[in-house]
C-alpha cells in the first residue's frame, strides 16, 4: 500500500493547518515539528476547537476568565514556535459537539486557507477518554476527506470558496506512527512554549508531566537514531476511506 499510495513528506509542506481541541495541544503533540517548519519558512496556522474555559485548576475564577487566560497563553506559546494566526471555533470546553457539526467550519477553513498539510490528533487513539479529543480529531479527518467534494457545503461556493484537497494529514498521538521527526534542535522551543500554559501546568503537575514527555520523545527518537523525536501517522485523503490496509501504512 505504501508503494501504491505514497506517504507524503510532512517536512516538504509549504502551508500547514494545525487543528487541535484545546489550547496547549498543538505544542504538546507537535511543538518541535511546528518550530522546525516555521524556521524553514513554512506558513503555519492554528485552529482551536474549544474555548478552553474548563481546563484550569483555580475554581475561584469564572469560565469566561479562564477562557481569556488560555487565549493569552496560547498566543504566547504559538508565537514562540513562529505561529501568528489562530482561529478559535469557540465550542464549549468538554462539550465539543459531534464531528458532523465541528467539521463544517473546518471544511470552510480548508477551502479558505488551502493548506497542503493538516496536523491533528489521531482519532483512533485507543483509550482516549476526552470527548473533545475524539470529536475534534474525527471532525478534522472528515473535513480533509470532504473538503474536495464540490457538492459538500455548496454554500461555500457562493462565498468564493472552492473545493480543496490537502496533500497529507499528520496524525499525532498515533498508536501506529509511520513518520518520526528529529526535534533535537527545537526541543527547547517546544518546552518553552508548553511552559506558557501556566494554567495547565502548575509546578506540581509539570514535575510529573515533564519526565513523561521526555521519555516518550526519547522512545520516538530511537526509531531514527535521534535523541528526541515527535511521531505522526502521515496519510493522504485516499487512505481515509475503504482502505483496510491503512492500519499498516
Amino acid at each position: 500500500m505504501k508503494d501504491f499510495i505514497p506517504i507524503p513528506d510532512l517536512m516538504n509542506a509549504q502551508k500547514v493547518l494545525v487543528l487541535v481541541p484545546h489550547p496547549d495541544d498543538a505544542e504538546l503533540v507537535a511543538g518541535g515539528t511546528i518550530a522546525m517548519l516555521t524556521a524553514k519558512g513554512v506558513h503555519v496556522e492554528y485552529v482551536i476547537a474549544s474555548d478552553g474555559s474548563r481546563g484550569g485548576f483555580d475554581p475561584t475564577i469564572s469560565e469566561a476568565e479562564m477562557a481569556a487566560v488560555r487565549r493569552k497563553e496560547q498566543a504566547q506559546a504559538a508565537r514562540i514556535l513562529g505561529v501568528e494566526h489562530i482561529t478559535w471555533l469557540g465550542f464549549q470546553d468538554t462539550e465539543v459537539p459531534a464531528p458532523n457539526v465541528v467539521r463544517k467550519p473546518i471544511i470552510s477553513l480548508l477551502r479558505k486557507i488551502q493548506p497542503d498539510f493538516v496536523i491533528t490528533i489521531d482519532p483512533w487513539l485507543p483509550y482516549e477518554g476526552h470527548p473533545d479529543h475524539r470529536q475534534t480529531s474525527m471532525a478534522a479527518v472528515e473535513a480533509c476527506l470532504f473538503s474536495s467534494l464540490p457538492m459538500v457545503q455548496m454554500e461555500d461556493l457562493a462565498n468564493g470558496l472552492t473545493p480543496w484537497q490537502v496533500t497529507g494529514i499528520a496524525l499525532a498521538l498515533s498508536p501506529k506512527p509511520n513518520t518520526f521527526i528529529n526535534v533535537e534542535d527545537t526541543w527547547e522551543k517546544k518546552i518553552q512554549s508548553l511552559k506558557c500554559h501556566e494554567s495547565q501546568f502548575p509546578q506540581e503537575i509539570w514535575d510529573t508531566f515533564y519526565p513523561i514527555i521526555c521519555l516518550k520523545s526519547q522512545e520516538y527518537g530511537k526509531a531514527i537514531g535521534a535523541e528526541k523525536a515527535e511521531a505522526f501517522k502521515v496519510l493522504t485523503a485516499a487512505h481515509l476511506h475503504v482502505m483496510p490496509d491503512t492500519w499498516n501504512c
